[in-house]
């Protein structure tokens, strides 16, 4: 809120453009004076009504730049609102690792209810892999897969659909959720072409951003609901 009413303070006093300013700066000072004299002549040229007119004075011009940084407030933050809605928990999770704040969102989101994590990653995001598998010991994490080619999407695919193919007994496709954030754009297309073949769930982990600028943190997971428009697209 201060950096707001600095800013609204500036406002008021910013001379980038010389002549509109000085215009202006010659029309208040004379609309000052005219008021300055109607004040006097009501309140009287004693030193209290002097004070008084310019406390006066000084209490308005805060109030307005108040109500200005209120506005500028409004304006920078708005509510966060992405028009989507966060997935249902999931007891399954294949996750393309590439940063650690988004793993983490993403694994964290769908606790207490996750009982299997699968993490597919590159030769670089490996030792990550293995330590998100060390962090969370409690669920069942099995070897981080290593993919040879990041810029292939068709290796992502087969292994993606070799994750379904071999979900533990009694599972279904519907009971583990992909998240396709991070890594390459061939990994997340590879992904998601594997997902919507078996009809299984999507997510992303959007970043969190300020001022338009990325915090570092990640939101909560986003579902994408793709599978009514694609079941439609096919008949």
């Amino acid at each position: 809120m201060r950096n707001n009413f600095v800013q609204a303070a500036k406002i008021f006093f910013n001379p980038e453009t010389l002549i509109p300013f000085l215009i202006g700066t010659i029309f208040l000072s004379v609309l000052g004076n005219a008021l300055t004299q109607i004040l006097f002549n009501i309140f009287g040229t004693t030193t209290k009504a002097t004070l008084g007119i310019a406390l006066g004075s000084v209490l308005i011009f805060i109030f307005s730049v108040w109500l200005l940084a209120k506005s500028l407030t409004k304006m920078r933050s708005p509510e966060i609102d992405l028009g989507k809605s966060s997935p249902q928990k999931h007891k399954g999770l294949i996750l393309l690792v590439s940063r650690d704040e988004p793993c983490r969102k993403a694994i964290e989101y769908h606790l207490p209810l996750l009982e299997r994590c699968w993490l597919i990653c590159s030769s670089q995001s490996l030792d990550l892999a293995k330590k998100l598998k060390q962090d969370f010991p409690k669920l069942k994490i099995p070897e981080p897969i290593v993919i040879n080619d990041i810029y292939d999407p068709l290796e992502f695919y087969q292994q993606v659909r070799k994750i379904y193919k071999h979900l533990p007994p009694g599972w279904i496709p519907e009971d583990a959720i992909a998240d396709f954030t991070g890594m390459t754009a061939q990994a997340s297309v590879g992904m998601v072409l594997a997902s919507l073949s078996v009809q299984s769930p999507l997510q992303y982990t959007p970043a969190q951003s300020q001022d338009g600028k990325p915090t570092g943190r990640s939101l909560n997971p986003i579902e994408i609901t793709l599978k009514e428009q694609f079941r439609r697209g096919t008949n």
